[in-house]
């Protein structure tokens, strides 16, 4: 059976697939296309996010919009409720039953107010996890995503993107405030990288802004009585901790203490996390995120769970919640997935797509006992200098090693050791550096600055430090060779450290381990990530990150005529909007109150006889301030904010906008925008094949100064290397191809025409320029070269083609090639239609266009169309050459 996160996910690519329609808000569409360089379905590199983020934003957004933002159980029944049977439904929420239950309990409602009403049955089954879940008065979901793959900055573009859709969307159910919260200030540490976030690649530029000029980030400072943020306000983020917020102080009484001492910190802790919470619920349309949320999970309701619920619980009865959003990287409870798992990211999807480092052959174990820790210690530091002394990340910083140690005894005795193996290669000493609870703050702040490439640290001692929450990229090892402490996943959080990715390193990463540390490992991976360390062992990248350098920029430009659609103002039209006060508003009309009485004598038909008296209600003149109007009318009908802004404080000097006058005003506006009208003009565009700098002269490319060129980086999976090509690989006798190398084709066919076509080249080159391979740029940024076309979705999108021929009188050919089974595809169909338009409007036939449809490798009936394109090439006079050879 599928997991509800498989079928989501299923569900999710068909949205995806169908151009995220959405009839109310078809806003969502254009934000979730915008993290492509491209378009969705074709060759495309995502802007900033990761693939896990952007499939968990997507999946998000399909629940909020499409399954309108469902409580868990029901969305469990929109995938599991089969009528008349409910061994389907309990077998994927996690209720396990009886055969005789089953043919008993009628429908899935009946087993739901089972669980619910009947403690006995839900002890007996011992599932109380899903009794949990049941009983939210919220929709609560959880995005499992491993360690390493951002769920930070995950948390960050959701609020980013309800935001914005509440701004577009005012009256819709959008957040308009977030609170954030996790347990530990190390996590914490790790929230701020949310203000980090450039939220100019997550937004359109005409959210983007809107979005910034509204946005208010708060840090509860240590010991500050309440939050800073204003009551009743709007676009708060509140990054905090659990125990700043929770309704019950998790305090524990000191051994000086005294009892009465104890209570009256506990009850001052308490208000002023009352005081806090005042100021959270008076925000509306508040939606919560929990980071490492498996700490409030388990398989039992046990302390910790009970006191974050019950805030969450507190704030939705003081402010109804829009949805609670938990992350994690760890989603199973005793090899149980939790119920509320949404969508999941394993470690070994991670390594795979490179996106965590490699462990393949990585993991070292050392029998207990039979080796001295001295020998032991000496062979991790040479086998770690050995692979990594002089590895380092693209920024500089070196690699480290993490011991982790249970007592302050036994990391002192194999400091010793770990000195003792340095001095014996040569290492200097000075490279240690310990971090513990007794750490000086001198220690603490070397450790906080692990990450920059000037610090020498690189191996680095701990005890109850840097597991969760710690960011250390140059981590490339760990070391765990005695046992360590027991409490829950200290082994599993500590070990996986080092496999935290960043863009250009190819190196793996390792684990040491003794055997009854590796034997613990084993467990806590099965009983957190359905995995064992043998399969992360064997798990490889199947993805890599290619840097092909860009060997010619300045490339001919393609001249091209194209029909745009102006909206422009009529003749006489006025140049701006021109408001003026309403005056032909209306009063309104008085409201009245009437008295009833009830009547005993039951003579009536009612029981409550009116009286006759009716008293008038007095209604105030309700207002609103300028600016909040003028925002309103800007987003909605796309005016200039200050312009509005103006007009609005020149007709209300006083700075308030009656509610009585809104239609009007509206009104006002919606007619003078009719003055207008949309005019078809045929322009001349130039298209420029690739370009290095913006219009602002901003670099579009990263500069590799080792090569003294630009680079253009993408990721292939390591299966489709044979599909590279570079400029090395072919001869170019005329030097008419490889803009950059290596050449990055998708499919075996379009490495075969790009080879055909250069080998008829080679022997002659006619009057052509450049034969470039374009299919891989598809960033607008970076290249002119693409079309618009209308999908089926109804929207429009770019369209970049495989290969451009041009000659050196401007003439210029397309190809694109396209397997068999797609001749009949909508949007292959749509695309071709936008482009074979395009060439009819040429008023001297300068530009074809041409689609090459086939199979795995170019079939007997493709030779006549490349025979077609030499014709092309050669001016109509095809080349006498061996078709199938040149084929071959």
């Amino acid at each position: 059976m599928q997991h509800l996160y498989e079928k989501l996910r299923d569900d999710t690519l068909k949205w995806r697939k169908d151009g995220y329609p959405c009839q109310d808000y078809p806003l969502i569409g254009e934000v979730l296309r915008h993290q492509f360089e491209g378009e969705a379905g074709d060759r495309v590199q995502l802007k900033y996010l990761r693939e896990p983020q952007f499939q968990s934003l997507e999946l998000y957004w399909y629940i909020r919009l499409v399954l309108e933002t469902p409580h868990i159980v029901d969305l469990y029944k929109h995938y599991y409720d089969i009528a008349g049977d409910i061994r389907d439904f309990c077998e994927a929420f996690g209720i396990p039953i009886t055969p005789n239950e089953a043919m008993l309990i009628p429908n899935v409602d009946a087993i739901i107010k089972l669980v619910k009403e009947k403690p006995e049955f839900f002890k007996q089954k011992g599932i109380d996890p899903v009794y949990e879940a049941i009983s939210l008065p919220y929709a609560s979901y959880i995005f499992a995503l491993a360690m390493g793959t951002g769920k930070t900055v995950l948390i960050g573009t959701i609020i980013a993107t309800e935001f914005a859709m509440a701004l577009r969307y005012p009256e819709g159910n959008f957040m308009k405030n977030a609170l954030v919260f996790a347990p530990g200030t190390t996590i914490i540490e790790s929230l701020r990288e949310i203000s980090d976030i450039p939220f100019d690649q997550i937004l359109p530029s005409s959210l983007h802004s809107d979005f910034l000029a509204n946005l208010k980030i708060t840090y509860p400072q240590t010991g500050a009585k309440e939050i800073q943020v204003q009551a009743g306000s709007v676009f708060n983020v509140i990054v905090t901790n659990t125990e700043k917020i929770s309704l019950r102080a998790n305090l524990k009484q000191r051994a000086n203490q005294t009892l009465f001492e104890y209570e009256e910190k506990k009850e001052q802790a308490e208000l002023e996390a009352n005081l806090r919470l005042q100021k959270i619920t008076s925000l509306p349309s508040l939606g919560v995120f929990s980071d490492e949320a498996h700490h409030t999970y388990g398989n039992k309701i046990d302390t910790e769970l009970k006191r974050v619920r019950e805030t969450v619980n507190y704030i939705h009865g003081k402010t109804k919640l829009v949805a609670v959003i938990n992350t994690t990287g760890t989603p199973y409870a005793k090899r149980q997935m939790l119920r509320e798992v949404v969508a999941w990211y394993s470690l070994g999807e991670g390594i795979r797509d490179n996106i965590l480092k490699s462990l393949h052959n990585g993991i070292v174990q050392y029998p207990i006992g039979t080796i001295p820790d001295e020998d032991v210690i000496r062979n991790v530091i040479n086998d770690f200098f050995d692979n990594y002394g002089d590895v380092s990340l693209p920024d500089g910083a070196k690699a480290k090693i993490a011991f982790y140690f249970r007592t302050q005894e036994h990391l002192d005795a194999s400091h010793q050791h770990i000195q003792n193996a340095l001095t014996e290669i040569g290492e200097d000493t000075t490279q240690v550096l310990i971090n513990t609870q007794k750490s000086s703050p001198q220690e603490i702040d070397e450790f906080k600055r692990l990450n920059n490439p000037d610090n020498q640290k690189r191996i680095i001692l701990l005890i109850g430090k840097g597991t969760e929450g710690w960011n250390c990229p140059s981590l490339f090892a760990c070391a765990l060779i005695k046992e360590q402490t027991k409490s829950s996943n200290f082994i599993l959080q500590a070990s996986t450290r080092c496999l935290r990715q960043v863009k250009g390193n190819t190196h793996t990463a390792k684990i040491f381990l003794d055997t009854k540390n590796s034997t613990i490992l084993d467990k806590e991976l099965q009983a957190n990530f359905g995995t064992t360390l043998g399969e992360l062992r064997k798990q490889d990248a199947e993805t890599e990150e290619f840097a092909l350098r860009i060997r010619k920029h300045d490339l001919p430009k393609l001249k091209i005529m194209q029909l745009v659609r102006k909206v422009v103002p009529m003749e006489n039209a006025p140049k701006a909007i021109q408001l003026h006060r309403p005056t032909d508003v209306g009063e309104t009309p008085p409201a009245f109150r009437s008295i009833l009485t009830p009547d005993w004598t039951q003579r009536s038909a009612s029981p409550l006889t009116a009286l006759g008296a009716q008293d008038e209600v007095e209604i105030a003149n309700r207002t609103t301030d300028c600016y909040t109007f003028a925002r309103r009318l800007a987003t909605n009908y796309h005016l200039s904010v200050i312009e509005t802004l103006k007009n609005l404080k020149s007709l209300y000097p006083e700075g308030q906008v009656p509610y009585k006058h809104f239609d009007s005003l509206c009104k006002q506006v919606e007619n003078q925008q009719q003055n207008y009208e949309v005019i078809e003009e045929t322009i001349t565009e130039y298209l420029a094949l690739i370009r290095i700098h913006d219009d602002d002269g901003n670099l579009l490319f990263e500069k590799d100064e080792t090569e003294d060129c630009y680079v253009h980086k993408v990721r292939l999976r390591k299966s489709k290397a044979d599909l590279l090509l570079s400029d090395e690989d072919l001869d170019d006798n005329h030097d008419v191809s490889f803009h950059y190398t290596s050449y990055d084709f998708d499919s075996g066919p379009e490495q075969q025409f790009f080879k055909t076509i250069l080998l008829t080249l080679n022997d002659s080159i006619a009057d052509v320029e450049v034969f470039l391979f374009t299919g891989s740029l598809t960033n607008t940024k970076k290249t002119d070269f693409h079309f618009e076309y209308k999908g089926t979705d109804n929207n429009y999108h770019r369209y970049f083609p495989d290969f451009v021929i041009v000659k050196n009188t401007g003439e210029f050919y397309i190809v694109e090639i396209k397997s068999e089974n797609e001749r009949s595809a909508p949007d292959v169909v749509a695309k071709k239609k936008a482009v074979k338009r395009l060439e009819k409007l040429q008023p001297d036939a300068h530009f074809e266009y041409h689609v090459i449809y086939t199979k795995d490798a170019f079939l007997q009936e493709n030779i006549d169309e490349m025979q077609k394109i030499r014709a092309w090439i050669y001016g109509n006079e095809p080349m006498q050459n061996d078709g199938e050879n040149n084929l071959a």
